[in-house]
């Protein structure tokens, strides 16, 4: 059985977003894919990046 993905996080997917992590560290991009853990796949002008949900203290969307 598929879990649901949270209607809340669907939100933030395909969207610019700062995401900063709970060492202070920020990355931007946009939002290929995340789950309901917060394991998040981000585009950046760096490449694709995997950032555990755990790692995450928040989320902040663009303009």
């Amino acid at each position: 059985m598929v879990d649901k993905i949270n209607r809340q996080f669907l939100r933030f997917k395909d969207r610019r977003v700062l995401i900063t992590l709970k060492d202070n560290n920020e990355h931007e991009g946009r939002i290929i894919s995340i789950d309901n853990y917060l394991n998040t796949v981000l585009e950046t002008e760096n490449g694709i990046q995997f950032i555990k949900g755990t790692k995450i203290a928040f989320i902040s969307l663009l303009g």
